[in-house]
């Protein structure tokens, strides 16, 4: 799967302005700004993922299967209930947390992986380099 591997954040947009919006106490946005951030992506059939998640000393990791209700570890790690789906290539996914709607997509763009998440107006950008 194309989305497996392992990728180093590389540069983010919007961040503190989302994260305030999602109700993540300053003290965790302050900490998280400049974490090193890390994904590893494992997938063999297309449809099962795991994501392993490392923000500087912070680790945490979501299972899901394409199409099937699922919980995942959301903005300031609190748990969310979704469905993932996989649409053009791009994992996408619906949610509501603190009374905000949230539209979340990967995707490949190049040789890069987009992590978009945006509600309100407001659109946090993250985008990986592959290792």
């Amino acid at each position: 799967m194309e989305f497996a591997g392992t990728w180093m954040l590389k540069e983010q947009v919007g961040y503190e302005e989302f994260m305030k919006l999602m109700g993540v106490p300053e003290q965790y946005i302050t900490a998280g700004k400049n974490a090193p951030v890390s994904l590893k992506v494992e997938c063999s059939d297309g449809e099962n993922f795991t994501v392993t998640t490392t923000t500087g000393p912070k680790s945490w990791t979501d299972t899901f299967k394409v199409g099937e209700p699922t919980t995942i570890c959301g903005p300031g790690q609190r748990p969310i209930k979704t469905v993932v789906h996989l649409v053009d290539g791009k994992l996408t996914g619906e949610y509501e947390i603190g009374g905000a709607n949230l539209r979340a997509y990967r995707q490949l763009v190049g040789d890069k992986l987009h992590d978009i998440l945006s509600t309100e107006g407001i659109t946090f950008k993250r985008i990986f380099d592959r290792q």
